[in-house]
Order: structure tokens, then sequence, then C-alpha cells
């Protein structure tokens, strides 16, 4: 077989020449012609030329020309700087002006203030940041010579006119305020002269004032009063004005819990309450003369004075429920803190107050005793009708305490008297005991299978552990409880029915059982939603969207989607429901195939409908009605409408001109569509300007757009 390297070589090639070419399976041939044809042919370009494409569109490389300041030579692409002619000339050099430099062969720009680097001034001469040369003249002048003799003092010349003195302030240099580095005129040795205001006003300070004789009421203080000018007012008006305020001074109260040493920062001119028995000393260099106040002892015990506190009586107690007035005196006989009161020394018992204990809870009564020593104690809880012994009570010399068995709910005082002298009886404050109880808050009517509910209540005795439940009966208690968490005599806690229908809540006392309660009916529900929608729409036009949920008390919100897969994040309209049965007008701004979702933000549901085919809406035909009417320019507005065909929602704009074949570039106003949308309409504002107006009226996408054969005039 002969081989392709055995043929001979052709001597040239043409168009027509054919070539071996294997096409399904056969052996054909091919023209040169054909086989290259739709290649790119061979680019022939004369010298000098640059080639590159300055036509619209793909195609074949074309010849380019080089502008001014470029020259095309021996295949080298190079400036030339003939395009600088064209520049600008610019008379003056700026500081802020560039040069362009070439430095190692690579151009760069140059601050014209960088050429001031390489100069330096010579002795005597100096350079300023804005270029300014100035000399120093002792540098250049010669050496300065002897001074001469001094001539002889001529006659005094003729006194010359009066001077105008300080102008006034001219009209439009006026101002509302000055500052530390505005001017002061001031006259000085007989000539004009000016001062800083900051020197002038806050140079003075008060110890460079003269010192003031002793205060009269004629004396006068600064003020300002409304506004910041200045007005002078004297300690006699100060006087009276703090006279009017004196009768509304109050004392402050301050109760004392602890043992207190006295002094006059804390305590004087104030009212003390002992809530608790104590020692009060005095340090009278911490109070000094003049120091007042009054003590009052609500505590169950006596406060005690001890060091510094003398009294005229020699008592060193005040008992319960009794008052003091404490005075520092200071006299020829030394220094003292001096007490008085009436102290009665009437044999007392007090209780301390009771905080309500739970019931049948018992708990401790206290108090305190005066100028008693008893050594048994009854006590009454039904107002003395009948007592009891106090079961092994502590008594001390001032105080005693014992046990109360546990109370039934209900509202008491506690009366306590010494056994053996039933005349001494203190009585406590009223409580309340509360029976046992656990009670629900509001509960939801409804629930969701699997979904928790938070519920919550109340509790008597506070503090008593409580455990929730569900059960399908008001009778059978439920099969499992979840504790609840406590909050003072609250509690709260979250569970899951997991079934369907009509169950109870249950709650209870978790070491009483017996103490429950039961709520209302929960109708559990499973989580549904459904979806229904036209099959077809038309983009501006409105789809009644509508469907179901559960629970029917829910909300639903819906929007339009282009996909299917995953419900949107955001853009939800919330729909009307009654009664489970939702619908809402949702209105496609695109053509194509669109979905409706719904989406249950209770229950986090959602649902998806089948496709809605959504066209584009018909092409839109405009008329425009005359208003007639006449119109004042820059007043009120002009009713103008017009019809739309075929009938449909459209976004439509309307522009009054004074031209009927130039549309309008500004002035548009959005228009409505009324009367089933046959129709748009619009109130427009009346012109600035007086003439005679065409109407013109398109979509807001600027189509269909029509002028009107009439002119509205505008007077």
């Amino acid at each position: 077989m002969t081989t392709i390297a055995q043929l001979p070589t052709a001597a040239s090639v043409g168009a027509n020449d054919l070539l071996p070419l294997s096409q399904n399976g056969a052996l054909n041939s091919v023209k040169v012609s054909q086989l290259n044809a739709g290649l790119q042919p061979l680019l022939s370009v004369p010298m000098g030329d640059l080639l590159g494409r300055q036509s619209a569109g793909a195609g074949a490389p074309e010849s380019l020309g080089v502008g001014a300041g470029l020259v095309l030579a021996g295949g080298v692409l190079s400036a030339n700087g003939a395009d600088h002619a064209g520049y600008p000339v610019q008379v003056n050099l700026s500081v802020g002006d560039d040069l362009v430099v070439s430095s190692a062969g690579v151009p760069g720009l140059l601050p014209v203030t960088a050429l001031r680097g390489m100069f330096s001034a010579g002795a005597g001469v100096s350079i300023n940041s804005g270029g300014v040369i100035s000399a120093t003249v002792s540098t250049v002048a010669g050496p300065a010579g002897f001074a001469g003799a001094v001539g002889p003092v001529g006659p005094q010349g003729p006194v010359g006119p009066a001077g105008a003195g300080l102008a006034a302030p001219a009209a439009g240099n006026s101002t509302s305020s000055i500052g530390a580095n505005d001017y002061v005129a001031i006259w000085q040795n007989g000539t004009n002269a000016w001062m800083p205001y900051g020197q002038f006003i806050g140079g003075q300070t008060i110890n460079q004032l003269p010192a003031a004789a002793a205060a009269a009421d004629s004396d006068s203080l600064l003020v300002a009063q409304g506004s910041n000018a200045l007005c002078v007012q004297s300690l006699g008006a100060v006087w009276s004005y703090l006279q009017t305020k004196l009768p509304s001074l109050k004392s402050g109260i301050v109760e004392l819990t602890a043992n207190t040493v006295l002094d006059s920062t804390a305590h004087n001119d104030r009212i003390l309450i002992a809530s608790a028995p104590l020692t009060l000393t005095a340090n009278f260099l911490n109070m000094g003369a003049g120091f007042s106040c009054t003590l009052i002892n609500l505590s169950v015990g006596t406060v005690t004075f001890g060091t510094g506190i003398s009294s005229g009586s020699g008592a060193s107690t005040l008992p319960p429920g009794a008052s003091a007035s404490l005075l520092g005196l200071s006299y020829s006989g030394g220094s003292l803190v001096w007490w008085n009161g009436v102290v009665s020394n009437v044999p007392t018992i007090t209780v301390a107050p009771i905080t309500a204990p739970g019931a049948s809870v018992p708990f401790n009564v206290t108090g305190g005793v005066f100028n008693e020593a008893p050594r048994a104690l009854d006590y009454s809880t039904d107002d003395g009708v009948t007592w009891q012994v106090a079961a092994s009570p502590v008594i001390t010399l001032d105080a005693y305490s014992f046990v109360v068995p546990g109370l039934s709910g209900g509202t008491y005082t506690v009366m306590v008297r010494d056994h053996a002298n039933v005349a001494v009886v203190g009585v406590s404050n009223g409580f309340s005991i509360l029976p046992p109880s656990v009670m629900f808050n509001a509960v939801a009517n409804a629930a969701i299978v699997n979904m928790p509910i938070s519920v919550s209540g109340t509790v008597t005795p506070t503090g008593a552990a409580v455990e929730v439940g569900w059960s399908s009966s008001t009778t059978v208690a439920p099969v499992s409880w979840v504790a609840a968490s406590l909050t003072s005599n609250g509690w709260s806690a979250a569970l899951m029915p997991s079934a369907t229908g009509v169950m109870y809540l249950w709650a209870q006392q978790t070491a009483a059982p017996n103490v429950r309660a039961i709520s209302g009916p929960v109708n559990v529900v499973t989580a549904s939603l459904t979806i229904s929608v036209p099959a077809s729409g038309t983009v501006g036009m409105a789809l009644t969207v509508a469907g179901t949920v559960s629970p029917v008390s829910d909300g639903v919100n819906l929007l339009l989607s282009t996909q299917n897969t995953m419900a949107p994040a955001s853009g939800w309209l919330a729909a009307t429901n009654a009664g489970g049965s939702f619908s809402i007008a949702l209105t496609p701004s695109v053509a194509g195939t669109l979905y409706a979702w719904a989406q249950d933000p209770a229950t986090g549901v959602t649902a998806v409908s089948s496709a809605i085919a959504v066209s584009a809406p018909a092409a839109v035909t405009y008329t425009i009605n005359n208003p007639s009417g006449s119109y004042t320019h820059g007043l009120g507005v002009i009713p103008i409408n017009g019809s739309v065909s075929p009938a449909q929602v459209i976004a439509t704009q309307v522009a009054l001109s004074a031209s009927n074949n130039i549309a309008p570039t500004s002035g548009w106003q959005p228009a409505s569509n009324i009367n089933a949308n046959t129709l748009w309409a619009i109130y427009y504002n009346t012109p600035a300007v007086a003439g005679n107006y065409y109407v013109w009226v398109e979509t807001t996408a600027g189509t269909a757009q029509l002028v009107s054969n009439f002119t509205i005039a505008v007077s």
C-alpha cells in the first residue's frame, strides 16, 4: 500500500485541489476551499499600520490611527509629547501644583513645595512656609555709628482740634455674644486703648476685691432672673424669700436598728425611730451646742441611754412606745447632751410583729418586758376570750419568746399576758392565715398535640411544692406529673399533650395531694393548614386565596412566590380568619408560574398551593375626558379622568404640558384605577404658571402614551 510519505510533493495548492476525507465510513474527496471555508483569512497588514477594530460588533480587524502625542515607528509605539501643546497655559505657579519628573527612568510627580528644599537661605535671609523671602537688616547693615549730640528742645506746637473720640458702633457690626479674645475700648492716661475682653472681665479674682463690712439687709447680690442677664437683689429680699420656704421644711426620719453614736451629720434635726432595742451614746464634739433630735421607741424592748447622755430624772432607759427629745447644750458648767420625756413606769409587755405563717404551721411569738418580771406567760388567739399557758417560754430581764402551735385559716392577733398579773397585756399586729390551696392562672382553651403549653398559678402556703399533669378526666388523676418551678407564692410549668381530644390540667401540692385544682377543658388538636388557589391569573389582577387552619383561632399569613420548595423568609401578609377558614386577595406583579404559601406563625406549620399560571396583562389603551371648567394657577386641583381598555389594574401616571408633541420630562402624578378598573382618575395639582395645557397619560412604565386633543385653560 502506498503511504502519504511516498506521494510526490505538490508544487502549489489551489482552491479547487482535492484532499481525501473519511465521511460516515466512506472515503470522499473535499476541495481545499471547502475545507478552509469559515476559517480566519490570512491577515495582510501594510507597513506602519496598527490593527484593531473600530466598527460596532464582531468582524475582521481594521487599521487604526494613533492620536496626537503618539508615534508608531519601527514597530514601536511611543509618546512624543506633541499632545502637550493643547494643554492650557498656567500663568502662575502655586504651592499646591505638581511637576512631572523622571527619576531613574521612572516617571513621577514632584510637589512644587519640594523644590524649596533644594535651596537654603543665606545669612540674613529667611524663606517662610508661604515662600516669602525676607532679609534681616542687622545682618546686612554696617555697624552702628556714634550717637550725635542731642539738639535743643523745640517750641511747643499749636494745640490741635478735639478728636472725635470712640466711634459709636456701626449698624452692621453689632454682636449677640462676646468671647475672651474680643476687644473692649478703654481710656487710659488720656489716650484711647483696647484690651482683651478675657482680661477685662476674667482677670480680676474674688480675693482682689475689698473686704466687706458686716452684712446688712440693704447689701446686694448678683442674680439672674428669667435669663442670663445679671441684676441686683438685696439680702433683705433673699431673707423674705427664705421665710416663705421655712413652713414647708420637714425633718428627716432616720431608722435605728442597732447601737448608735449620735452625730450632727446623720441625726441633727431628725426624727429618730428605734425599731429594735438598742443603746444610744453621744460624743459632744461630733454634735455641738444646739444639736437637737426627737427619739421615738417603736421597738418591743427598751432604748438605753449610754455614755455622753444625761437626764435630770436619773433614768437611763426609754420604754417601748415612749418618746424623748435630745439637746446638745453648752453653758458655764460645761457641755452635755440632755434628754427629757414623759416616761411611764407602768409594767409593760410588748409583742413583736408577726408574719403570717402557713396553716397548721407552728410559729414563734417574741416581745419585750418593761418594769415587769413574769415567771410564766399566757396567750390568746381569739381576742382574749380564751387563754392558753405558753409552753416552755424563754424569759429574760427584758424579753421573752415561746412557740404557738399551728392555727387554721383565719385572721388573728396574739395577746400575751403575765400569768401572775393578768392586767399586764401586750397585743400583736393583725395577720391572716390562708388555708392551703393551689390555683391556676388563666389556661388556654386549645393546645396542639406534641407541642408544650405554658401554665402558671399560685400556691398557699408560700413555697409549697406543686406538680402538674394532663388527664382526660376531671375525676381520674393524671398518670404522670411534672414538678413546677416556684417563685414566692407563684408556680409555673410547661407540659406537652401527647394525644388529641378534650383534656384537663391538674395541679396539686406535692406534699398534700388532696390540695388540688383542675382546669377547664382544653381542646388538643393536630396543627394543620390547607390552601386553595385559582389555576390562572393575570398580572395586576387580584387572586382570591382561601383555606383552613387548625387550631381554628390561629392567625394565618400568606404570600405569592415563584418557587414551591422552601417557605419564604419575609413578605407575609395577614389573612382574615373566620372560625378556622381564612381568605385573602393577593395581586401578582410578574407573569409566570407562581405559588401561594400559607404560614401559621403560632405553630410554625406551612403549606404551599398548586401552580398558578399568571399571564401578562392585556395591552392597554387610554382615552382622556375633557374636564372643562375654569382654573387658577397655583390654586386647587383639576379633576381629570379617562377610560382603561380592556379593564385592568394598571399603574398609570398623568402630566400636563404646554406641548402636544414632546412628552413631559417632569410633573408626572400617579392616577387611580376606579369603576371596576375601567377608568383612571386623578386630582391633578393646578400648575403654578398660567397657560393652556395638554393632558398626557401613560403607564408608569412609559407605555401606551396618549396626549389629549384639547387644552385646559389655566388663568
